[in-house]
């Protein structure tokens, strides 16, 4: 696997590993199910709402588990993590060929990172999800420029949802170190590979 891509797909599992003890378990599903009853209802956590997002990131978890505990022992560790992405990259040619999980993922990602709600990913759209990540604004416009095809550029240099989501799948599947989507999720290329292996725990 290239580096690049081992960028990436830490970069990914970070997301999902809420709690941030380096490995992915239920608590950490059911933390995103918080953060997503909280982004729907403006920062209140209302418990019916909460109810339905755990009840989702539960079928999220189970399929998951299904998919990449290879071990069974209903932790997902960073190796299995990479295991499980490189034979989604074999057995599939593009994100409507994912798991169910990771394409409502997509699609609410794309909702979320949507802004102003006018159903395109633009320059200004990126620019306020790597704020609200605390990753670096100043390259902000070159690494979104590098991911614009023609289609896009006739849609006003922003992305449509089904754009947005093959970048995303080129982020999570490509080796290619000038893959169109390596910059979707941030400006990575710059991390060390070394301080990103020291934060990779596993489960004692």
């Amino acid at each position: 696997m290239s580096t690049l891509r081992h960028k990436h797909l830490y970069m990914f599992h970070k997301f999902w590993d809420v709690n941030g003890d380096g490995v992915l378990t239920w608590e950490d599903f059911r933390l995103l199910a918080e953060k997503y009853a909280k982004i729907q209802r403006r920062g209140k956590l209302e418990k019916d709402v909460f109810e339905r997002w755990q009840s989702i990131l539960e079928k999220w978890w189970n399929e998951l588990t299904s998919y990449a505990d290879y071990n069974k022992d209903t932790i997902v560790e960073f190796d299995e993590w990479l295991r499980f992405f490189d034979e989604l990259g074999k057995a599939t040619k593009c994100f409507k060929d994912l798991p169910d999980f990771l394409q409502l993922y997509l699609h609410l990602f794309f909702l979320v990172m949507d802004s102003n709600k006018d159903g395109l990913f633009c320059v200004k759209d990126y620019k306020k999800y790597l704020t609200n990540q605390n990753m670096d604004v100043n390259r902000a416009q070159e690494c979104f420029q590098f991911m614009l095809n023609d289609e896009d550029r006739s849609n006003g240099n922003a992305m449509t949802s089904d754009r947005f989501k093959d970048l995303v799948y080129e982020y999570w599947v490509s080796s290619d170190a000038n893959s169109q989507g390596k910059y979707i999720c941030g400006p990575f290329d710059s991390a060390v590979m070394d301080e990103l292996e020291k934060m990779v725990k596993k489960r004692q």
